[in-house]
């Protein structure tokens, strides 16, 4: 055991030591000392809390109308591409129409209403040459709209060209029966295709009026109930 007396034994409190420095530093009375401010957990809450959530709050109506916007972007880019095709495919489509329409209505000046030509040379007895060449250009004439319809396909062109070939070897072997072979061509393009022949820009309405000099249409039988 220590001695009582010795001097390492003594301990002074450290609140006895801290009065004693503050009253001897320098010489000098000690200055009056600041209370200090003591930060609180609640404090930390309020100061950075509060500003976060208002932040955030703040933000989210700003990143919705971003969203929106973007969507309406993408709405309009996504309907703009479908026009687009659509129409491509509407432009590609007709012209593809018109393309085989022009074919055949070549097909069937070349091929089909030219039979017709050769009656010019075959006057019936009877007949004036200028009124039967005149029957036969209407007849070309109106052989030409059948043709350029786009009702006949190059099968049945094909037929009707046939058709008119027969017509025209009858008229050469028998040119009398000139004006009934061409009044057969009239009421046969009449029954398939009448509507053709009408104009609701002509006066009369006709858009291929009949040669005064070929015989009239028969009537159609009526039909009995």
């Amino acid at each position: 055991m220590r001695e009582a007396g010795c001097v390492d034994d003594i301990v002074t409190p450290a609140y006895e030591l801290d009065a004693t420095m503050a009253t001897t530093r320098n010489g000098q009375p000690p200055a009056p000392q600041k209370p200090s401010r003591k930060l609180r957990f609640d404090d930390l809450g309020s100061s950075s809390g509060g500003n976060h959530s208002d932040s955030c709050q703040s933000e989210t109506p700003a990143m919705a109308e971003i969203g929106q916007g973007h969507s309406g972007r993408k709405f309009v880019i996504v309907a703009a591409l479908v026009v687009l095709t659509t129409w491509g495919g509407l432009y590609l489509a007709f012209q593809n129409w018109r393309t085989k329409y022009r074919e055949r209505a070549a097909y069937g000046a070349l091929h089909v209403v030219s039979a017709i030509d050769p009656l010019k040379a075959v006057v019936p007895p009877g007949t004036e040459p200028g009124e039967w060449r005149d029957a036969v250009d209407r007849t070309h004439a109106m052989l030409m709209t059948v043709v350029g319809s786009n009702l006949l396909d190059i099968d049945k062109m094909d037929k009707l060209g046939a058709e008119l070939d027969r017509s025209v070897k009858r008229v050469e072997a028998h040119p009398e029966s000139g004006r009934d072979e061409l009044a057969a061509i009239w009421n046969e393009m009449a029954d398939r295709a009448e509507f053709l022949f009408q104009d609701s820009r002509s006066p009369t309405l006709d858009r291929h009026p009949r040669p005064k000099i070929l015989p009239p249409r028969p009537a159609k039988p009526k039909l009995t109930p």
